[in-house]
């Protein structure tokens, strides 16, 4: 127990709200009891930013991982925690027509912008500098890793992983390589068909991951001389290609190199720590099966305790398992919600179900049901969850003679954010429809009304890593839809005065259900009203 004095000191505003300090002083036990990693699953509502920020004060120092830069805003604009974002984000001082990633240090690395006296003005370096100098820093996933990768970081006491539900399939991606015959000829490495490989085929994986890079370094290296040696610095057709093939080539070489130092680490025998290769006539992709070995050279080197937290962790067990932490070393600690249920009921409306075999059999039943659901609920704004675009391009077919097909918005492609900024300044009752939607995307009060869950989000096992994943782990495959189907729920439920309707209308929902009483929170079965 925190002394009153001691709880004043690190907690940031004024008053606690109902819990967060009983849920403070249970995280800062575990760490006293010799607990390295504590895993807060709490809902939307709980206050995980102002709790990881009071836990951050007890240790004086953290970086504070985050997934969206919609967080990184929150965490400045609440505790002025300072955060950094990639060079693309910020304007060259020397040219005000470049970002700083084409600006004057692209074309020479030992160029950054510097005034009269020698001192740095380039805005990206200048944030960053603030940003590390302080004892709590604001990084995103992408750019802690990356940054790690170099080793150019001071470990700190403390590391909170906000949204850390997705933390290892950033670890995953960041490992993962994708290669295409028609990259690899735009950039200059090789003009020929990449051979057939395989996983068990080492040797000419290993030939032909060394291949690439060998060619890789000799071409980023031309590109760089190339662009050194133009005479000015003008936004032209020549300077954006090379720009576009430099990106292209150094992330290339960074993630082959990342790919041979897993693939070096690998315990021989180990099928948690394997590379799926996959093989198309389109591209051959290298994907790490777990990211334990990626969590283990990056994120867990830089901390001495450590602390998850999001609103759909829901396993311990898997969530170990998935960063090879050892159960025993890590503390759970599950919230209940603080919304009323009566304003977050989620209806189950079975149609039938949708799963491959039967899709086609119960589609025309589900078009019906939203048209009816729409007509329902005429006079308010809402979001149709589809999990592919297969269902959504359907649905959008199904309701053209329908008048509610006027409403839906389906925001794909380049025109995807336009879409998306109609959605949010309209005041008329349009309705979102997209497979892509169930994170990152804030649908409070009236922007979200209605929600409509098409599908159960099962992982696509025509996929040959999530195949393999899921016959080595298959509660890690029914977690992984219990973590989508809550996040779809929540994305129109934001505070305890906000209020949505939601359906569920895919009949394999019980089949989830029945698989996942133990994984799915109390506070979201009671919500469930089955009809």
């Amino acid at each position: 127990m925190l002394s009153d004095k001691k709880f004043e000191e690190i907690f940031p505003l004024d008053k606690p709200r109902d819990g967060q300090r009983e849920i403070i002083e249970s995280i800062i036990s575990a760490y006293q009891s010799g607990k390295k990693y504590v895993i807060l699953d709490a809902p939307t509502g709980i206050g995980k930013s102002v709790i990881g920020y009071s836990i951050a004060r007890y240790f004086g120092e953290a970086y504070i991982l985050t997934s969206q830069k919609i967080l990184q805003d929150q965490y400045f604009k609440d505790f002025k925690i300072p955060f950094i974002l990639g060079r693309a984000n910020y304007t060259c001082r020397k040219n005000n027509n470049f970002t700083c990633d084409m600006g004057a240090c692209f074309r020479n690395p030992k160029s950054y912008c510097k005034d009269s006296n020698g001192i740095y003005t380039c805005p990206y370096l200048i944030d960053k500098e603030i940003c590390l100098r302080n004892n709590y820093s604001n990084l995103n996933y992408s750019y802690f890793l990356s940054i790690t990768k170099f080793g150019k970081l001071e470990p700190r006491k403390l590391i909170i992983c906000d949204e850390s539900h997705g933390l290892e399939s950033e670890l995953i991606r960041q490992c993962s390589i994708k290669i295409t015959e028609k990259s690899l000829t735009f950039n200059g490495i090789m003009n020929e068909k990449l051979p057939m490989i395989s996983d068990s085929d080492g040797n000419k994986c290993n030939w032909l991951i060394n291949t690439i890079l060998e060619k890789a370094k000799i071409e980023l290296a031309n590109v760089r001389l190339k662009v050194s040696k133009m005479n000015s610095m003008k936004m032209t057709r020549e300077y954006k290609i090379l720009h576009s093939r430099f990106q292209n080539l150094e992330t290339l070489v960074i993630s082959i190199e990342t790919l041979k130092e897993q693939i070096l680490n690998t315990t021989k025998g180990s099928k948690e720590q394997r590379i799926i290769i996959t093989h198309t006539p389109e591209f051959i992709e290298f994907k790490p099966l777990y990211g334990i070995n990626t969590f283990k050279s990056t994120i867990n080197k830089y901390g001495e305790f450590f602390l998850f937290m999001s609103a759909t962790i829901l396993n311990k067990d898997v969530f170990c398992k998935n960063l090879g932490i050892n159960p025993k070393d890590a503390e759970y600690i599950r919230c209940e919600s603080t919304f009323p249920v009566k304003n977050r009921l989620i209806n189950f409306n079975p149609v039938g179900s949708m799963s491959f075999k039967n899709k086609n059999t119960t589609m025309p039943l589900l078009i019906k049901e939203i048209d009816n659901i729409l007509k329902k609920h005429p006079n308010v704004k809402g979001i149709i969850h589809t999990v592919n675009y297969e269902i959504a391009e359907k649905i959008i077919e199904g309701l053209s003679f329908s008048n509610q097909s006027s409403r839906l918005i389906y925001p794909v492609g380049a025109d995807r954010q336009i879409m998306l900024d109609t959605f949010y300044a309209s005041k008329k009752p349009y309705v979102l429809i997209s497979p892509s939607l169930m994170e990152g995307i804030d649908l409070k009060e009236d922007l979200s009304r209605l929600c409509i869950i098409c599908k159960i989000p099962y992982l696509n096992l025509g996929d040959n890593w999530t195949k393999e994943r899921m016959s080595i782990d298959p509660e890690w495959y029914t977690t992984m839809a219990c973590v989508h189907l809550i996040q779809m729920t929540g994305r129109s439920i934001r505070s305890e005065t906000d209020y949505a309707e939601t359906y569920i209308l895919d009949k394999d929902f019980l089949k989830l259900a029945h698989q996942s009483v133990n994984i799915f929170p109390k506070w979201w079965q009671d919500s469930v009203i089955i009809n």
